[in-house]
């Protein structure tokens, strides 16, 4: 029993390692935006996960995923999500398309367990955002003009349900000193 929970050990270390490494490894930098980024999982592995799609100097893409449960299972489905969402460049400055897309690649991929996820495109040239979510927490946008923090709420269904799920985005002023907040309900749990 000894040698096994060690062997178990050992291979949970190994699946820890592999998804640090699905994980960004530097921040992007541009001109107008600073980042910030934190990942503390409740257990050796988890499903969830984030990432970001540059756009040039002044626009950025930035997802962030739940998948559903804890442990190995899910931190395969994340590795999943991260695969297919590096494969929509193409919507990146288009949030309900890009989860439109992400959902019709998870559909019928795994049985029990479903995805959460949230999309932000920031293009500091135009002092926008846009925001799509599917069935994700609502991201958190503080005004540095009057003080006030808003809930977007702007939510489809979860992904990899229903290949029809309609997805829609809303398009936010954000100005110089603005703050976005994104996380999972790992941040209130």
């Amino acid at each position: 029993t000894e040698e096994r929970l060690l062997a178990l050990d050992a291979e949970l270390q190994i699946a820890r390692q592999i998804q640090s490494s699905t994980l960004p490894q530097h921040l992007p930098k541009l001109a107008d935006l600073d980042i910030a980024a934190r990942y503390v999982p409740m257990s050796a592995v988890a499903g969830d996960f984030y990432d970001f799609l540059p756009n040039g100097s002044k626009r950025l893409g930035v997802l962030i995923a739940d998948v559903a449960g804890h442990g190995v299972g899910a931190a395969l489905i994340a590795s999943m999500v991260k695969v297919a969402y590096a494969g929509q460049f193409a919507h990146i400055a288009d949030p309900a398309k890009l989860l439109t897309e992400l959902n019709i690649a998870l559909c019928g991929k795994f049985e029990e367990q479903y995805v959460t996820a949230a999309y932000v495109y920031i293009d500091c040239e135009r002092d926008i955002i846009k925001y799509a979510g599917g069935g994700h927490p609502p991201l958190m946008l503080a005004s540095r003009a009057d003080g006030t923090v808003r809930r977007v709420e702007e939510n489809g269904p979860i992904l990899g349900m229903f290949a029809e799920a309609p997805y829609s985005a809303v398009e936010i002023p954000f100005r110089p000193g603005d703050r976005l907040f994104l996380y999972t309900d790992g941040a209130f749990e």
